[in-house]
């Protein structure tokens, strides 16, 4: 009898272990979806959001120099302040595009670990029903053994 028990917890082991797999296999897939939005949002919102308030405050800046009635031209402080400004401008945005691209890229591991679990979790099954298996077959011998049928 203990064998058909073995054999329904092989059935169950499987079945648990592809249900897992597809649970963990749609947490993968909401991280890559996820991960599609992101980028997205940052190139389509964030990153013009991020220029044009940069523009904005280059535009302040250039407009507050030539109020002070000092000259705007290379060599002279108004000018290094508005060079310095840009250059910190275009870092902040340097910045801004890696954050973007590491975020992304731990998405992908994230989903890639994903996967691998999900393939973890179907082996573990496979496996435990192979050893339930194994378990019904000798159970089978055992009482073939005791009535007599194997001598």
């Amino acid at each position: 009898m203990s064998a058909l028990g073995n054999i329904a917890a092989a059935q169950s082991a499987k079945r648990i272990g592809a249900y897992n797999a597809k649970v963990t296999r749609m947490e993968r897939d909401f991280i890559l979806a996820k991960r599609d939005v992101n980028k997205k949002f940052y190139q389509k919102v964030t990153k013009p959001l991020l220029l044009k308030n940069q523009k904005k405050a280059e535009a302040n800046l250039f407009v507050s120099s030539l109020r002070t009635g000092a000259e705007v031209r290379a060599g002279t402080t108004p000018y290094d302040v508005i060079l310095e400004n840009n250059i910190n401008q275009a870092f902040n945005v340097v910045i801004a595009d890696y954050n973007d691209e590491m975020d992304a890229n731990d998405q992908l591991n994230q989903s890639l670990m994903l996967e691998a679990k999900a393939q973890g979790q179907e082996y573990a099954g496979r496996m435990t029903a192979r050893a339930q298996k194994f378990a019904a077959v000798g159970s089978l011998l055992s009482d073939a053994n005791k009535l007599g049928y194997i001598g």
